[in-house]
């Protein structure tokens, strides 16, 4: 008996590539064969390149860079010209007025608000013709409301703050894609492995159901036997066809996340070797505080809220400013003697509120909103120190896990070893080999989630710390 069926795997090989019905997925893997071999670099490289997401941050900073612009530009010197030509017919008199006047606006960081004007006017008439030119200066310097460097200056520094929340916000998103494109990369990765274990389950089935068909037809065997044996090769083709939707579903979301053809045809190449991560969680902790984008975007909006603070007790004084205009030129009017002009004008001008309880509204809303914002940081703060601690664990947990599916993969190894060596001595047969054989595949299979649910840790806590952009050397043109 054991002579027989030695003999039958021996002939398997030939009989089993006559007759033998496609295995589901054999175009799929075609298919595959001739797919672009993508590293795990060249992902995060295209992803950086062409992923919609990063472009779309990249199209909203051109907004958010030009506010910056427009605050920074609050204490420039604001030029205009006006003008007006107009004609008007009163009777049978006819008037033609002419108006030019350049003029400039200047508001510096005390408050005080200056302008200038030239204003030149010519009226032409019947056989008259008038011509005014005067130079108009103004000045007013706040006293109490909107008076002070730090008031004055409020706004721009909170736009200046305002736009390194951006930056942050930039840098979280380029971040949170490099992360996603290096899972979808890595679960791309173990859905290829899991195919190719899945399509050799089939063709093991299907060598057995071969074998048992000779032993049926020899006599040596009941028809009714194999019928487990076909079930079992049924089983693991309908496991192929769903294996096979697992991978196109982990390309079509890599691609996605590249910004490529959904068409594209891509393999995923890449031997993962993790790293033990050693280190203090209060370092990491200190690091997640140093780096982390959304605790540092919150840093900044707390003292944005503050500035809020300072600039809604100064609306609660009184509005008292000092000010000053003058106008100086001359008037020439045809056939009488020139005119000069000279007025000057200065004084105190005040605005005393007695129940304006909307300026005292935005004082309690600036106070509300910056206890929510020291809040809402405590929070992240907590969140942070929470999420590390979590992390660290996961990932030792996780080590431990890849070191006993090190030693499971060699034993199953050394397994098949040893049974090799006793089938050559007759004490054992192929079939035993192969089950053996099939076990070291699985090992392999697990052994390769375990290395990469490992990664996948480290990513998770690189991300975490704030350092994703760091460890891939990722600098942003911003």
């Amino acid at each position: 008996m054991m002579r027989w069926i030695l003999i039958v795997l021996i002939l398997l090989p030939v009989l089993s590539g006559t007759g033998r019905c496609e295995t589901p997925g054999d175009s799929f893997d075609e298919l595959q064969s001739g797919g672009t071999p993508l590293t795990l670099a060249d992902a995060v490289f295209l992803g950086l390149r062409d992923n919609r997401t990063i472009k779309s941050a990249y199209i909203d900073r051109v907004v958010q860079k030009f506010d910056l612009r427009v605050a920074e530009d609050q204490f420039t010197p604001q030029f205009s010209i006006s003008g007006e030509i107009a004609r008007n017919r009163i009777g049978n008199v006819t008037n033609t007025a002419i108006d030019v006047s350049p003029g400039v606006t200047l508001e510096t960081r005390t408050g005080a608000t200056f302008t200038f004007a030239w204003n030149n006017l010519v009226e032409l008439g019947d056989g008259s013709r008038n011509l005014t030119s005067a130079l108009e200066v103004g000045a007013t310097q706040p006293l109490l409301r909107g008076a002070g460097r730090d008031v004055v200056m409020a706004p721009l520094r909170q736009a200046r703050l305002g736009e390194q929340v951006y930056q942050l916000q930039l840098k979280a998103t380029v971040a949170e894609t490099v992360a996603n494109i290096i899972f979808a990369h890595r679960d791309l990765l173990l859905a290829q492995e899991e195919l190719k274990l899945a399509r050799n389950a089939v063709v093991r089935a299907e060598n057995l159901l071969d074998i048992n068909r000779t032993l049926i037809a020899s006599g040596r065997m009941a028809a009714m036997d194999a019928v487990q044996t076909e079930a079992d090769l049924e089983s693991q083709k309908l496991r192929v066809l769903q294996v096979r939707q697992q991978l196109e579903t982990a390309r079509f979301a890599l691609l996605d996340l590249l910004g490529l053809e959904l068409g594209s045809r891509v393999t995923a190449i890449e031997a993962p070797t993790p790293r033990k991560v050693d280190g203090d969680i209060d370092g990491f902790i200190r690091i997640a505080l140093a780096k982390r984008q959304d605790y540092l975007g919150q840093l900044l909006v707390v003292e944005q809220n503050r500035l809020g603070i300072v600039v809604a007790k100064n609306e609660q004084l009184w509005d008292v400013s000092l000010f000053g205009r003058g106008k100086l030129g001359r008037e020439w009017v045809k056939d009488r003697s020139n005119e000069n002009i000279a007025d000057v004008t200065g004084g105190l001008r005040f605005a005393i509120p007695v129940n304006d309880l909307p300026r005292r509204q935005k004082l309690v809303q600036a106070d509300t909103g910056y206890k929510s914002a020291e809040l809402q940081l405590a929070i992240i703060r907590a969140g942070i120190e929470a999420q590390v601690r979590n992390s660290a664990s996961e990932m030792d947990l996780l080590w431990r896990q890849l070191s006993i599916a090190k030693r499971s993969h060699e034993l199953a190894a050394e397994a098949v070893e040893i049974e090799k060596i006793k089938l050559n001595a007759g004490r054992s047969t192929t079939f035993q080999v192969r089950l053996l054989e099939d076990s070291l595949r699985t090992s392999e299979i697990q052994l390769l989630a375990a290395r990469i649910g490992y990664l996948n840790a480290q990513t998770r806590f690189d991300l975490l710390l704030g350092t994703t952009l760091d460890t891939w050397q990722i600098i942003l043109s911003d």
